[in-house]
Formats: structure tokens, C-alpha cells, sequence
């Protein structure tokens, strides 16, 4: 009897310690917001940034991180707020504006703007984050002309980002940094009008 009411007592300690562990959001932001230009800003041409692609394991709620020996965490209690290739070309969007500010920028989708004037597409090959060390990301891009499809500029931009920090917050905040390096590293073709 004494038993079993020390195993229902830790059973019960075990839901209420369970409970009180509350999942937290997280969620992308723009290291800054692009500078208003109001000369000549009708006759910028305008470029629609497609959604970007993600490697499989990382289109989920939760944060995928790894360990010293690589494999691969999935995080309950510490999730995406939305969907993370949305966000992130929501932010990549955002960061290309203040990189690039003699063009519109605009992520998909863009519709309600009518036709853009050329389409960034942005494949990510690899998003690992390897809590308390660093975030390693790899990423193609090609610039194309939307009328006639003819590609203007493609390269791959590879980019590491150290984490002084091990918690998620710094994690966020790295990717943040991350996206806006990457927005600099992204060199359009000599022949391409500015």
C-alpha cells in the first residue's frame, strides 16, 4: 500500500513537472529595415524573391540542431512560429532591400503587385546548427529575367556563423545575422542594370 502511494505521488510529481514546461516560439526578423527612397521609386524595377526551398528535415515546427557528433535533435519545446522557408524568405526578402536599395524587393507571393521585372530563386542545400558552436549555411541562387526566363546571374554562397552562446535565443538571432550576410555575399552579374 505504501508503495503504491509513493509511485502514484512520483507519478504525480512527473504530470505536474510535465505541465509546467511551456513550448516557446521563435521567429525570424530583418537585421534592419530598408531605407525609404522616394526619388525616382516607380521607375525601380521590381524583383520577386520565390519561396525557398529547404532541405526535407527542416520543414517542421521544431528546431533541428545537432550535436558534437552530429545527429540530428528535434526540439518540442522550442519550435518555429510559422512556417520556417516562409520567414526566412520574408527576411532574405527584407535584407535584399537593404543590400540592393535601387530595386523593389518583394517575397512571394507577390500577386497583388501584377508581373515582377526578375525572380530570385533560392535553394538551400544545407541549414545545420550545431548548438554551442556554429551554423553552417548553404545556399544556390540564380537572378531570372521573368519575361523571357534567360538566367542573369547564378552562383552558391557558403557561410558560417559562430554561436558563442548554447540556447535557442542566440540561435535565432545568429540566423538572423546569417541571412543578412548572405544578402551582401549575393553579387549580381556585371552586365546586370543598375
Amino acid at each position: 500500500m505504501k508503495k503504491m502511494r509513493i509511485i502514484a505521488l512520483a507519478s504525480a510529481f512527473l504530470l505536474q513537472a510535465c505541465a509546467t514546461v511551456s513550448t516557446q516560439f521563435y521567429s525570424l526578423d530583418a537585421i534592419a529595415p530598408p531605407k525609404s527612397e522616394s526619388h525616382h521609386a516607380d521607375k525601380k524595377p521590381l524583383i520577386g524573391v520565390t519561396q525557398i526551398t529547404l532541405p526535407t528535415i527542416l520543414e517542421r515546427k521544431q528546431i533541428v540542431t545537432r550535436d558534437a557528433y552530429g545527429k540530428l535533435l528535434l526540439s518540442e519545446q522550442h519550435q518555429w512560429a510559422g512556417l520556417l522557408k516562409q520567414n526566412m524568405t520574408e527576411v532574405i526578402a527584407n535584407d535584399f532591400a537593404t543590400a540592393y536599395p535601387h530595386f523593389w524587393f518583394k517575397a512571394y507571393p507577390w500577386s497583388t503587385l501584377g508581373m515582377v521585372d526578375y525572380r530570385m530563386v533560392i535553394d538551400v542545400t544545407q541549414l545545420d546548427i550545431t548548438m554551442g558552436k556554429s551554423i553552417i549555411l548553404s545556399a544556390n541562387w540564380t537572378l531570372l529575367n521573368e519575361k523571357t526566363h534567360a538566367v542573369i546571374a547564378h552562383d552558391n554562397v557558403v557561410l558560417e556563423q559562430v554561436l558563442v552562446e548554447d540556447n535557442y535565443a542566440h540561435v535565432v538571432k545568429a540566423m538572423n545575422q546569417l541571412l543578412a550576410q548572405f544578402a551582401q555575399e549575393v553579387h549580381f552579374s556585371q552586365n546586370f542594370p543598375f
